[in-house]
């Protein structure tokens, strides 16, 4: 094989991994749950919403529609507090 036909060969799997690797991170920071910490009785709650924030629904979760989806799940809006992350699971301090 030539010298030629052999770096375009390297260029290409370079380029592969290097694609790869920017879709990995992207996925990781796709929204995939809400956490809600509800003052009304005390627990913590964790949905899980990605099967709304695909390419097939393309939900964008802002502020508007996630306080629109905690209201039809039986929470009350002013007495939460809430955040999107692409994390599963919590971190615990000391």
């Amino acid at each position: 094989m030539s010298d030629t036909i052999k770096a375009w060969h390297e260029m290409q799997e370079e380029k592969n991994r290097y694609a790869q690797k920017y879709l990995k991170e992207l996925n990781e920071h796709i929204p995939r749950f809400i956490f809600v910490l509800d003052f009304n009785d005390g627990n913590v709650y964790r949905y899980d919403i990605s099967a709304l924030c695909n390419d097939k629904n393309k939900w964008n979760p802002d502020s508007e529609s996630c306080e629109a989806f905690l209201t039809g799940a039986g929470h009350s809006v002013s007495n939460i507090e809430w955040m999107v992350t692409s994390k599963k699971t919590i971190e615990y301090g000391n």
